[in-house]
């Protein structure tokens, strides 16, 4: 199996941030436990990278044994990258939305608006410059783009 396709199925049921073992109990009664562990380190690996080759850096790292690892191909892994983060950023947005704890839900908003500056953070399309006047004193001007 190439690292692709280990990728691919292993998100085929979606992300996972918050657990690293789920239970999951049939209609009939029977309760299992899913390792989630990897599902998890890739889940959270979009959170902590900046761009789809980093991700694939996460990827890689976590493959297990005996996975063929191909070179990175930016269009098949943006894609893949893509993908991911919606499903990521949903997931965190359910949680957020979820959340009865205010810190809990604050460490959540923080996260979102470092990591998804153009859908979470608060400054979007604002910009601060510094200057100096005349007598050496310096300002900070903020304004709003539109």
């Amino acid at each position: 199996m190439t690292l692709l396709e280990w990728t691919k199925d292993l998100l085929k049921g979606g992300v996972e941030l918050f657990a690293d073992e789920k239970e999951i109990q049939s209609k009939n009664g029977a309760v299992l436990n899913r390792d989630c562990r990897k599902l998890r380190e890739v889940s959270l690996g979009v959170i902590s990278t900046s761009n789809a080759e980093e991700w694939y850096r996460i990827c890689r790292l976590n493959s297990p044994v005996g996975t063929v690892i191909e070179p990175y191909i930016p269009s098949v892994w943006e894609d893949l990258y893509n993908d991911t983060t919606a499903l990521v950023r949903n997931a965190l947005t359910k949680s957020l939305v979820d959340e009865r704890s205010a810190k809990s839900a604050s460490t959540l908003l923080s996260i979102l608006s470092r990591r998804d500056k153009d859908h979470w953070s608060e400054d979007k399309g604002k910009v601060t410059a510094t200057v100096s006047d005349k007598e050496g004193k310096t300002i900070n001007l903020s304004y709003q783009v539109i």
